[in-house]
């Protein structure tokens, strides 16, 4: 058992190191040896009275235990509180933690890794409540629940049972020396030892012989006195008892230096002196301002140790507006030494008429190792009439001169415009039906039919053969996937992994101006009959699929490249695509808006609600046209199918998704709310009637790129429900060798986006896996992939996660608008996406030219840390004032699936049969955990 105290501190309880797992760390060492590290940090930086949250630890034989303030009331863990009080102290953790988060936000790179892994684990189990303050123990690690399932099992040491009064009577005779007090308390049932036992010094002429009871090895079993008893001493007998030594130790931290001895000895009862202690030296822009706790220089019975107390020095700062101009902000301003000022602390100065702010007397971007004065220096502005007579009456008739030849020019130029309207105004896009495209600004319902067995449909054009008099049409055609009749295709149906349509072939080209025509002439002179059809294509992409018999897919998807050598291309399989996002199971009206709170939205709105020039894409499953809160907000809507602007409704889900985007702010006191309200909305419609296919999907973005969007969310993609029964390792096998054809066609997307500066925003996905699962997912510093948290900022339990994710957003229980005219809830990283795509927009309005990878990585550098597995979440007023300001990310946390995802030449031009490979991955698997189970059963039965 260990033998140390710790001024004003007591041992509340101690903990098996072998009962806990991941512990964070100094270097080598585990955090709980680190102690003065951490310490110095809380210190300089957290306010007096939250200074005791982390508990202090001594390390002696593999236990660990735990000291803290010296209490009144019995220390009950928080998890065993209930009602009134359990709320009230609840209350304390809570303004606690926000103390220290936020010094973590104002820490260096170096103090803020600290004390972020310190503060990594705080569990209800391992905080205790007295006194009005909670005290955390077993920070900077977590139980190993493999060892108890129990929390009461991993602390010992603590008993909440009925405390027990101990008297030491020293009478008259003597008294008791040092610190001990007349009265301890001790639980029934304890055992007395040496250390409970104070030392009695005899009053002359008396000699302490022993107490009236033995108290060592006493067992408490009620309240008890002992009696000190003496004897008289003879004149000449002497008392002189051999000097006991102490231990004085003097600690620094990590801002300073000890010059001197760390530890020393004295004898106990011995008075400290000055020349004792040794000194401080501070490390640069730092001062030492004494010792904790403070050095008394009176006799010290016990051992002690001091750490020293270093501060940050200061130096002020202040802004002289002077009488041209007033200040707006706060004048003077107390910094760290050797920081700099950021924008937002800067004063705005607002100069009075005829006058001009030009700047400050000196930078303000210096070093502060000193205190500075700014002065605001001015420029005189003469009124306008002034400058134009200046203007004239100075030298140059040239002046006159160079006026008639501009005013010649823009009468030019005005007569080029009105022609070049009046030849535009005759010429229209049609769509597939012939008809005239509506202007950029208007989308209207689609057109609907009713089949002969009642069922309404939306009239998105016919499956047919496109190659005609060998040819293929000018404009992009993306085939229908839902016959004119109503008939579904046939389906080929993959468990773990998405679905595909059994008779039909995308294929895709290396090059970005393949010979489509060429192409589709090879394969009909090949493949003759009317069995074998073009049914769509896309110069964007570039892309055409084929229709074929369902028995003949596999063969003509191997055979193709054999069989028509003159382009480069490979085969896809037309697998289906679906929405990401599902109504909530929680309708809490409580939550209505919750997420606007979680991420600043309000906050953010004072920097930035958008700009009209620029223009989110939501490829989705529709809109409702006539929602209140698009109104006046749509700019070159299409719907991928019938190539016009006639827009069905589908699920509601891409109503939903641009309300969170870029909805406009009329229903905010109802919890709805854009989060860029002052962009406009380009809704792509690539769904018929339900399905929506991986060309359809490919196209759609494109679209979108093509045609003026500066970021593009994608709330749909591809499902592989079923592979969370896989390990991580599995899935990520998976995600470096499967499906590398259609993250072939995504990187082409992605790159001619990010050629054009354009975002494209994914949806993580709901399926519990590794989100670079997904081929759309796995170029994390090229596009952004949005995992799901709830409202209490965890990681939503469906949410895809770990590699691929780049940023978190809520996606729980999120309140958007919904057809027809109304609202509603629903779950899904469907949700979190657009929230980032209406933060992309914000920070395009505020800095057009940021690139992609600068806004992933400035997410991420302001963000909020939640779960292990998914990327820090959007907190958007600290990420825009980083935009603003310029304090822009370099670079990005995440990282690609790994370097063989990359692509060569030698890229085989087949589609590889992951979907085989998928369906024997989890029948393995479920082949084990039967064997497992049957051995288990077996076992039961011998037991039995």
């Amino acid at each position: 058992m260990m033998k140390v105290t710790f001024y004003n501190k007591r041992l509340l309880c101690y903990i098996d190191d072998t009962d806990f797992t991941d512990y964070q760390g100094i270097g080598a060492d585990p955090m709980y040896l680190r102690y003065d590290s951490v310490y110095s940090i809380v210190q300089n930086h957290i306010a007096e009275e939250y200074r005791d949250f982390l508990a202090r630890p001594f390390y002696e034989d593999g236990l660990i235990y735990w000291y803290v303030a010296e209490w009144i009331e019995t220390p009950v863990q928080l998890s065993e509180l209930n009602g009134s009080k359990k709320e009230h102290y609840k209350q304390i953790k809570e303004e606690t933690l926000k103390q220290y988060n936020k010094a973590l936000s104002q820490l260096n790179a170096e103090e803020h890794n600290i004390l972020s892994s310190a503060l990594k684990y705080v569990n209800d189990d391992f905080i205790y409540c007295y006194d009005n303050k909670v005290v955390l123990i077993a920070w900077g690690m977590r139980p190993d629940t493999n060892k108890h399932k129990v929390s009461g099992q991993w602390v010992k040491g603590l008993k909440n049972e009925e405390k027990c009064t101990i008297t030491f009577d020293c009478g008259t005779q003597g008294k008791i020396k040092g610190h001990f007090g007349k009265n301890i308390h001790r639980e029934k049932g304890a055992r007395l030892t040496a250390k409970d036992i104070p030392e009695i010094i005899p009053n002359d002429g008396y000699i302490f012989t022993r107490w009236s009871t033995d108290p060592i090895g006493y067992e408490v079993t009620g309240n008890i006195t002992f009696i000190a008893q003496y004897e008289k001493a003879e004149k000449s007998e002497t008392q002189k008892q051999p000097d006991e030594q102490i231990v004085i130790r003097f600690e620094c931290g990590e801002y300073g230096h000890i010059e001197g001895n760390e530890i020393i000895s004295i004898n106990k009862g011995e008075v400290l002196k000055q020349d004792m202690v040794p000194n401080i030296q501070p490390n640069e822009g730092y001062r030492f301002i004494g010792w904790q706790p403070t050095l008394v220089f009176s006799p010290l019975y016990s051992d002690m140790t001091y750490v020293a107390r270093l501060e940050r020095e200061t130096v002020q700062c202040r802004f002289i507006p002077g009488e041209q101009g007033d200040i707006e902000g706060k004048s003077i301003l107390t910094k760290p030494k050797g920081t700099t000022l950021s924008q937002s602390e800067i004063p705005t100065i607002k100069p009075k008429k005829g006058y001009k702010f030009m700047g400050w007397s000196q930078s303000t971007n210096c070093i502060l190792n000193h205190d500075y004065v700014f002065n605001a220096q001015y420029e005189r502005i003469l009124p306008w009439y002034k400058r134009l007579w200046l203007w004239f009456t100075g030298k140059g008739c040239l002046k006159w001169l160079l006026w008639l030849i501009l005013g010649l020019l823009a009468i030019l130029l005005l007569l080029f415009l009105l022609r070049g309207c009046k030849s535009c105004s005759s010429e229209y896009h049609k769509d597939i039906y012939g008809n005239e495209v509506l202007d950029n600004d208007t989308v209207i319902p689609v057109e609907t039919v009713r089949d002969a067995d009642g069922v309404v449909r939306d009239k998105n054009g016919k499956i047919r053969n496109i190659y005609e008099d060998g040819h293929l049409p000018n404009e992009n055609v993306v085939s229908p996937i839902v016959g004119d009749d109503g008939i579904e295709p046939p389906i080929v149906d993959n468990q773990g992994a998405p679905d595909v349509i059994a008779n039909r072939l995308n294929i895709y080209f290396d090059t970005d101006n393949p010979d489509l025509d060429k192409w589709a002439q090879d394969f009909k002179e090949q493949y003759p009959g009317d069995q074998y059809q073009i049914i769509g294509c896309d110069r964007n992409v570039p892309m055409i699929q084929i229709m074929i018999p369902e028995s003949e897919r596999d063969k003509i998807r191997n055979e193709l490249p054999e069989r028509i050598k003159s382009s480069s291309f490979f085969v896809v399989d037309e697998s289906i695509i679906q929405l990401q996002g599902n109504v909530s199971s929680v309708q809490n009206d409580e939550l209505r808006g919750w997420h606007l709170k979680a991420i600043h939205a309000q906050e953010s709105w004072s920097i930035s609600k958008g700009s009209s020039d620029i223009v989110i894409a939501i490829v989705d499953d529709g809109i409702d046209t006539e929602h209140p809160m698009f109104s006046g907000k749509f700019y070159n809507g299409y719907n991928v199918f019938t190539q016009n602007r006639e827009l069905s409704c589908g699920q509601g889900h891409g109503t939903h998704v641009a309300g969170l985007a870029a909805g406009n702010l009329q229903f905010l006191s109802d919890g709805v709310a854009g989060i860029a309200p002052d962009c406009k909305i380009m809704p792509v419609q690539v769904f018929d009637n339900g399905m929506c296919t991986f060309s359809s999907l490919a196209s759609g973005i494109m679209y979108a790129i093509h045609n003026g969007a500066n970021v593009v969310n994608v709330s749909i993609g591809p499902s592989f429900n079923g592979l969370d029964q896989l390990p991580l390792e599995e899935q990520q096998k998976i995600a470096k060798s499967y499906f590398k054809n259609e993250e072939r066609v995504f990187r082409h997307i992605i790159k001619v986006a990010n050629d054009k500066n354009t975002v494209i925003v994914f949806a993580a996905g709901n399926d519990n896996v590794m989100t670079a699962i997904l081929p759309n997912c796995r170029e994390t510093n090229n596009t952004i992939n949005v995992s799901a948290v709830t409202p209490e900022l965890k990681a939503a339990d469906f949410t895809n996660y770990s590699i691929g994710s780049n940023v978190s957003a809520p996606g729980v229980s999120i309140y958007s608008s919904f057809p027809k005219k109304t609202f509603a809830m629903l779950d899904g990283t469907s949700m979190a996406a657009p929230i980032v795509s209406g933060a992309v927009a914000l920070a395009l309005s505020i800095k057009p030219d940021i690139k992609v990878e600068q806004i992933i990585g400035t997410m991420q550098q302001t963000g909020k840390k939640s779960d292990r597995y998914v990327p820090p979440i959007l907190i958007l007023d600290k990420f825009l004032e980083a935009v603003k300001n310029g304090n822009i990310a370099s670079g990005v946390l995440s990282d690609n699936v790994d370097n063989e995802s990359q692509y060569s030449d030698k890229t085989s031009q087949r589609t590889e049969d992951g979907y085989s490979a998928i369906k024997q991955m989890i029948e393995q698997l479920k082949a084990q955990r039967d064997a497992i189970d049957k051995k288990i059963n077996e076992l039961e039965q011998k037991i039995k």
